[in-house]
């Protein structure tokens, strides 16, 4: 379409831009260029620069939403190369699972087994394959919604059995952890958006795919519990592992699995019938915290009883077992003896309730159970509400 300018001087024609292509107007500004489209702007760096140290000479071309952060990248990626620093992986080369390896090698060295799991578990979907510098809110939300479909899987007979998909608070733990990536990444300076999980987080909310756990309040009976410890003792006794034992000690103690299975004869203190746990799980810290619990009787299991039977089996750990057979053969066992929905951990929440009801306050209950939140602790008041208004704390009688 050809236009005569009326305005010019000389009426000279013009060309119109086609209204159906977009439209770009270049601003040369140093290395940044703006580019001017129809969907807005965005700032482009072109660097060529050699560096004085290797004599290699580098060519980046990277865009960015705003000049601010365009600015900031080539400030920062000049500066690397003039002083021999450069990375050019940091220019978005590596993939999200070389960015977990990478923060893993760095802090990774005191994180759990659980932690570690998760991250392993993200390195092995289609999304840690993902470039970090093509990383979007989109690819985030797509990898929430594969999460949580059902898998299926072929079993040696040949039937298909169907796994179910990822949880709500599954999806938020593992988003939180590859969040922490890419936060601990944009300090690092490497060139990714570390807003992508909280835009994405969003979304998947709204489909209810993301959301806290739901607390439980699952309380085992005393013949459910008797139940269990004469299948383990009785009717299928474990050769290796005693899960008639640790049922007991977990009632009373109210520690984690993973926390009685590390407990050592050296934190013993047989006088004041005590125990050193090491490293208890804190989530406002990345390193767990240690202290010092009393083996108590109180909950009907004498735990000084219970430990002292132990000795001589390991020369280091009380209880030297592999956590993840505990987890297989417990709910294995609670199926079969027709017990509903009982988890290991549940243990855990049968001591607190049950010194609740013993008249221990909170803080002494969370002394041994290593509660860092009062709200969480609300609950076994609620659980055992209605034994509150007994004059006197109830007598348990000592179970073995």
């Amino acid at each position: 379409m050809v236009l005569i300018c009326p305005k010019s001087p000389t009426h000279a024609p013009f060309f119109a831009p086609n209204p159906f292509k977009m439209r770009v107007m270049e601003k040369q500004n140093d290395f940044i260029t703006e580019l001017n489209g129809v969907k807005g702007s965005t700032f482009k760096v072109r660097i060529r620069q050699r560096c004085p140290f290797t004599g290699e000479t580098f060519k980046i071309s990277k865009s960015f939403k705003t000049r601010k952060q365009a600015e900031s990248y080539k400030k920062i990626t000049l500066a690397e190369i003039l002083q021999g620093t450069f990375n050019q992986n940091k220019n978005g080369e590596l993939t999200l699972a070389d960015l977990i390896d990478l923060y893993l090698k760095e802090l990774g060295h005191n994180f759990r087994r659980s932690k570690l799991g998760a991250y392993k578990l993200i390195k092995d979907t289609k999304l840690a394959k993902k470039r970090i510098d093509s990383l979007s809110t989109q690819d985030l939300i797509r990898h929430g919604k594969e999460r949580h479909l059902p898998k299926f899987k072929t079993l040696k007979n040949g039937t298909v059995k169907e796994l179910p998909g990822a949880g709500g608070s599954t999806m938020n733990a593992e988003f939180s952890y590859i969040g922490t990536v890419l936060k601990w990444a944009k300090a690092e300076q490497y060139a990714v958006n570390e807003n992508l999980i909280t835009e994405s987080r969003r979304a998947l909310e709204m489909n209810y795919l993301i959301h806290d756990g739901v607390e439980r309040s699952r309380r085992p009976s005393q013949d459910e519990l008797d139940r269990l410890i004469n299948y383990f003792e009785v009717i299928r006794p474990e050769r290796n592992i005693p899960l008639g034992v640790l049922i007991r000690f977990a009632v009373g103690t109210g520690l984690r699995l993973g926390e009685i299975l590390r407990l050592e004869w050296k934190e013993l203190n047989e006088v004041n019938k005590t125990i050193w746990i090491r490293d208890r799980k804190d989530p406002r810290q990345k390193v767990g915290k240690d202290n010092e619990i009393a083996l108590i009787w109180q909950t009907g299991y004498d735990t000084f009883e219970i430990l002292m039977a132990q000795k001589g089996k390991h020369p280091e750990l009380v209880f030297p077992y592999s956590g993840d057979t505990v987890s297989s053969v417990f709910p294995r066992a609670v199926r079969r003896l027709g017990i509903e929905d009982l988890h290991f951990h549940d243990l855990r929440h049968e001591f607190c309730s049950r010194m609740v009801e013993y008249g221990w306050t909170i803080p002494k209950i969370q002394v041994n159970s290593g509660h860092k939140d009062l709200r969480s602790m609300q609950r076994y008041m609620n659980m055992v509400s209605k034994n509150l208004h007994e004059e006197k704390p109830k007598n348990w009688i000592s179970l073995g």
